[in-house]
């Protein structure tokens, strides 16, 4: 047992170095380093494919997790050229040493990643700046995930669009919806921030991706392009989810008399919009590490649905792994890997032949096996304990895979999942592992993870269960964001 849990720890000490990777590879800085050059008259993005000419002022506003090293990376490129920042980020941000006469101001807001009132504040002074632009200046606007909260400019009172959004996103809505609602009862939102730009005005906007698919209207709702939403739409997502009695009238109302902002009120065609970054990146720089050391597979980067379901596909992925690993090819399981997949994963699904080439060619090299996935999987809150999404697919994962241990026990198997702005849901945590042997040594402890499960409390239980403090990620806001990551590893013992 000794030797088990010394591979056990080891094994997790390598998934925070890939983790770590990771997230280093979407740095904002880096990212807007080999994103930009400016020679004085014209700025060029992504290896000089787009050009931009600088005659008047440069301006920067920006919103989101990772905008502050974004804004603090542009200023440097622009040597000497910008004319003002405004950034408005989360409380706690990492704030690196400013330079004396850094032209960026820094603002927080978004406590627990919820709009409040210092969102709005921010928000009045963003727009104020977008006032002072001139016909010929030239306007970056840096977008990246956590700017629905940080960008907030409501048409209905600040608490009943909040309550809205609790209502939704505990009902199961995923961010596409959610962002749908909110770009009806915003000012700023659905392309309506452009609208409150000087019409002859350039705007850029550098987009790091935090929504599966990078859909620009989905990421931080869309503040820079047309909103292409039906009127109805809004008021039929709360529809669907059977929640108008709970709706603040106010809400139902705005939403039942909604008018997209659909590029009537402003020219779009000034407006240029480049995602500079996203959970591909990342997700390809964890390959690079680990294929030194294991059969890399790289699942998908469009993981969603709710984490029951999710949960359920990687402990059947792991029995069919295991099965393959052993010489046993069981079709039935394979189809269900397909059907499953192709529910929880944008598109087709999962390459599940692919990974059973991989799987084979791992087995016959005598190599352990990590299959790395990322997404936002979705949490369907009934109770009413304290969690994120990472943390409860991690502990819902390891109870799966207990049950399977207790049939095979020949093969090392470590889950983990993982918020790459390092905080997961209102909590400290950024993510969680899971294990085979979670709960038979929890449940020897006196806690029951099921019953943590079904409050809603994985928070709760890996406080209380985590003796060891290496089983709950705690890594405060990385000052970026690309939705989450999913490593997987799979060794015979």
């Amino acid at each position: 047992m000794c030797a088990e849990n010394d591979r056990l720890a080891k094994m997790k000490k390598y998934v925070v170095k890939v983790f770590e990777e990771c997230v280093k590879s979407v740095s904002p800085r880096n990212i807007v380093r080999n994103t930009l050059r400016f020679d004085s008259k014209k700025l060029y993005v992504n290896d000089d494919s787009s050009a931009y000419s600088v005659l008047g002022d440069v301006y920067v506003v920006g919103f989101g997790k990772a905008v502050l090293n974004m804004a603090l990376e542009v200023e440097n490129v622009l040597n000497g050229r910008l004319k003002e920042a405004v950034v408005s980020v989360p409380f706690g941000t990492r704030r690196p040493s400013l330079l004396e006469n850094s032209r960026v101001c820094v603002m927080e807001a978004a406590k627990n990643n919820m709009p409040d009132k210092q969102s709005v504040e921010n928000t009045d002074r963003i727009t104020s700046t977008l006032a002072r632009l001139g016909r010929h200046d030239l306007l970056i606007v840096l977008i990246s995930g956590g700017g629905s909260a940080l960008l907030c400019s409501p048409t209905v009172p600040l608490r009943d669009k909040i309550l809205a959004t609790n209502l939704l996103s505990s009902g199961g809505a995923s961010i596409e919806q959610l962002n749908t609602v909110r770009k009806a009862l915003s000012r700023v939102k659905g392309g309506r921030l452009i609208g409150l730009v000087q019409e002859e005005c350039t705007v850029i906007s550098l987009i790091l991706s935090d929504v599966v698919g990078d859909p620009l209207t989905a990421i931080a709702s869309g503040p820079t392009v047309p909103n292409e939403d039906p009127d109805y739409l809004p008021i039929g997502i709360v529809d669907r989810f059977g929640l108008r009695d709970k709706m603040p009238k106010t809400v139902v109302d705005a939403l039942l008399r909604n008018e997209s902002f659909n590029g009537t009120l402003a020219r779009f065609d000034r407006v240029h919009n480049h995602v500079i970054g996203n959970n591909v990146v990342a997700l390809l720089a964890g390959v690079e590490y680990v294929s030194r050391d294991f059969k890399a597979v790289l699942l998908t980067s469009s993981l969603r649905g709710d984490v029951a379901l999710v949960s359920k596909f990687y402990s059947d992925l792991v029995e069919y792994v295991c099965g393959l690993y052993t010489g046993v090819m069981d079709e039935k399981r394979k189809d269900q890997l397909k059907i499953t997949s192709s529910s929880i994963v944008s598109g087709s699904g999962v390459d599940v032949e692919g990974l059973t080439n991989s799987v084979v060619e791992a087995s016959s090299e005598g190599r352990g096996l990590c299959i790395l996935s990322g997404g936002e999987p979705t949490v369907m809150v009934q109770g009413s304990g304290l969690g994120g999404r990472n943390q409860e697919l991690a502990l819902r994962v390891a109870l799966a895979l207990g049950v399977a241990r207790r049939r095979d026990d020949r093969f090392d198997v470590l889950f983990f999942s993982g918020g790459t702005d390092g905080i997961d849901g209102p909590t400290d945590a950024c993510g969680a592992f899971g294990y085979p042997a979670l709960e038979d040594v929890a449940l020897s402890r006196g806690l029951d993870p099921s019953q943590y499960v079904d409050n809603n409390d994985s928070y709760g239980f890996y406080s209380s269960f985590d003796c060891g403090g290496d089983d709950l990620l705690k890594i405060g806001h990385t000052g970026t964001n690309v939705m989450d990551l999913h490593f997987l590893i799979i060794k015979p013992k």
